[in-house]
């Protein structure tokens, strides 16, 4: 079967297609999930803040315009923004989840328990950082995802990201030194 492209999709949700934005939602709440998860670090809260984030996205889809960036740059800062509000609204910091378990062999329980271990750690760690260092070491850190990427998703300006993120790094190594390098 043909797959449709996320322009053809987006055109028709722009027009009140509810199943074409249908569509996108299935392509994207995966990844969506992840980052909004490894914000806020609680599933509950988690699906909450992803369905407003696409909810808000379909009430907002009639003014996304492709030329001013991707649709998924878009969507996921609408998501990230979401998470961010949730951890404020908390007021408290949350512990970022890491998903080791599908790189672990399951019978390498030497590996296993060093993992368990080094991800304890790093929740811990990620307990000393800010909203905002957190959310640009998730997406960067993590996530991977490019520095003018994460400037569109955060509102920040590239040295603000790098000053968070080093911050966040040095944060994180203080914590647990010798242990990864980041």
């Amino acid at each position: 079967m043909k797959t449709i492209s996320d322009d053809i999709l987006i055109s028709r949700s722009q027009s009140g297609n509810q199943m074409a934005f249908g569509v996108l939602v299935e392509r994207y709440s995966n990844f969506c999930y992840s980052i909004v998860f490894r914000i806020v670090g609680n599933e509950a809260e988690t699906e909450d803040v992803v369905q407003e984030a696409f909810i808000l996205a379909w009430k907002k889809v009639k003014h996304f315009n492709s030329k001013r960036g991707k649709f998924t740059t878009w969507l996921y800062t609408i998501a990230t923004h979401l998470a961010i509000d949730a951890l404020r609204k908390q007021r408290k910091r949350v512990m970022l989840v890491l998903e080791t378990e599908n790189e672990i062999q399951a019978d390498d329980a030497l590996a296993q328990l060093y993992n368990r271990d080094l991800e304890a750690q790093l929740k811990q760690a990620m307990k000393s950082l800010t909203v905002l260092q957190k959310a640009v070491f998730v997406l960067r850190e993590i996530e991977e995802i490019d520095v003018a990427e994460v400037a569109v998703i955060t509102g920040l300006s590239p040295k603000q990201i790098k000053d968070n993120l080093y911050v966040a790094r040095k944060k994180v190594r203080e914590q647990i030194p010798k242990v990864i390098s980041i």
